[in-house]
């Protein structure tokens, strides 16, 4: 049984570009919102516990875990609060190599905050760490790349940077821009930034991370005309780092030069004029990602849920299928390349709002086919995303 204080907050934005009736874009449970704020789970093997965390009611960061052996969640700490309850805020979790906690929170165009457990594997005593070094930021992404040194990827807008600390956390080095789409000022141009969502291997160090994000804003001028910016969301793009992001290539290993430029970028997927959401990253036992994605009419928020591989020299994007929302939230569970489950509120449960009912998608061929295979809620008082 979950407890009762697991409450998260609820959280409503976008005005524009609205449907009829409605007066958000989306809105609802957003504890673990959104897709670039990850990772907010780990799985700790030495105590057989995973780790979470997500916004409390008015958003306070908040962690808590469930122990495999007992089958049971432990009380949940609030370790902050956010001013203003925006879900953009929510933090994220990194588990280093002596077991220690550290959630990165507060952030979405201000400083990231970081705090780090007292003892490893204990959510109930923490310390306060110096704030990352550039304002700006929004969604931190850390992952533990080598031995002894803290990788955190970010939006500082317009770009996508990264940072390192070899210290736990307490220091960190200059930031180093990642990919750079930004545009000369001119039809809209001048508000391009990207939206991210990266994963780490486990193992041995070094690990490898790999990165998909898709371009926000720019357009046609028409579509600059009568789209909010929110709206103007575009293509897939992808890279890895072998080496603890010193440098970073292509799928088919050619090597980027820093910062990565749009005209550079290795596309996945052009989307035209539709809409593209990341959702999801992982990777197969061999290492090989699979990314996940929702291409959208934004007229109508008609969204073809869609998963790309690497399939010898080139992407394979296959369709799994159709939900009415781009805010319809989705996490990918890769067991082998031979069993891909994806759950999302694929079903009109709630027409043309985000969330719902959780349906589970099941592929058995490296995601070429997909068939619906559970409901995982069903006749819920309240919707699930």
């Amino acid at each position: 049984m979950i407890p009762s204080d697991c409450r998260g907050v609820w959280y409503a934005c976008g005005t524009a570009n609205t449907l009829p009736g409605h007066g958000h874009v989306y809105s609802g449970g957003a504890a673990t919102y959104c897709a670039w704020h990850r990772p907010m789970a780990l799985y700790a093997e030495e105590v057989h516990q995973t780790f979470l965390v997500y916004g409390k009611e008015g958003n306070a960061p908040t962690i808590s875990l469930y122990d495999h052996d007992t089958q049971s969640f432990g009380r949940p700490v609030v370790l902050g609060s956010n001013p203003d309850g925006d879900a953009h805020r929510n933090p994220t979790l990194l588990i280093d190599e002596d077991g220690y906690l550290l959630v990165f929170w507060g952030a979405h165009n201000h400083h990231t905050r970081v705090l780090r457990s007292e003892a490893p594997y204990d959510i109930l005593s923490w310390t306060e760490l110096p704030p990352t070094q550039e304002a700006g930021t929004s969604y931190p992404q850390p992952w533990q790349l080598k031995a002894g040194e803290i990788f955190v990827s970010y939006r500082r807008r317009p770009s996508w940077h990264f940072i390192k600390s070899r210290d736990g956390g307490r220091s960190w080095d200059p930031p180093t821009q990642l990919i750079s789409f930004s545009a000369e000022k001119g039809e809209g141009l001048g508000e391009q930034s990207v939206y991210a969502v990266s994963v780490a291997e486990t193992g041995a160090y070094p690990r490898k991370v790999h990165i998909a994000w898709s371009r926000l804003g720019g357009g046609t001028p028409e579509e600059i005309q009568t789209k909010h910016l929110w709206a103007r969301r575009y293509n897939v793009y992808y890279a890895f780092s072998e080496d603890g992001g010193t440098t970073w290539k292509r799928s088919d290993g050619t090597p980027y030069e820093m910062p990565i430029t749009e005209e550079a970028a290795e596309k996945v997927w052009d989307s035209g004029p539709h809409g593209v959401w990341l959702k999801d990253i992982q990777l197969d036992e061999a290492g090989d990602p699979y990314l996940v994605f929702v291409d959208a009419e934004v007229a109508t928020y008609e969204s073809g849920w869609k998963v790309a591989r690497r399939a010898g020299d080139q992407w394979v994007v296959n369709r799994v299928t159709t939900s009415d929302h781009m805010y319809d939230d989705g996490a990918l569970v890769v067991l082998s390349s031979a069993d891909l489950r994806l759950y999302a509120p694929t079903t009109a449960t709630q027409p043309q709002e985000d969330g719902g009912e959780i349906e589970e998608w099941r592929s058995r061929d490296r995601g070429a086919t997909w068939r619906n295979t559970r409901h995982v809620t069903q006749g819920s008082a309240l919707s699930h995303n």
